[in-house]
């Protein structure tokens, strides 16, 4: 079975915009991963609270929305962005 290859330079923004859309002043970054696979991290205070499979659900929906089958292009993680928050990404 082939391995699906993503278009990186090419989906980035497409994938950037539709979050920018619901997260506009939040932290969005993107790298290229395997196979041109579009890796987000995303941080936002419209996390705190929620737990790791509400996280995921909300940004799936949406990027389902946005992107349809495209959306499979991407690898996520969700952070909050609260002085409360257990734990953060260590930025090195």
């Amino acid at each position: 079975m082939e391995e699906t290859k993503f278009n990186y330079i090419q989906e980035s923004p497409r994938v950037t915009e539709a979050l920018r859309e619901e997260f506009p002043t939040d932290t969005i970054d993107t790298t290229e991963g395997y196979n041109g696979r579009i890796h987000v991290k995303l941080v936002s205070r419209r996390f705190n609270g929620m737990s790791e499979a509400e996280k995921q659900a909300f940004i799936w929906d949406l990027l389902r929305d946005k992107l349809g089958p495209d959306a499979q292009a991407v690898s996520l993680e969700a952070w909050p962005k609260s002085p409360t928050a257990a734990s953060y990404p260590k930025i090195v």
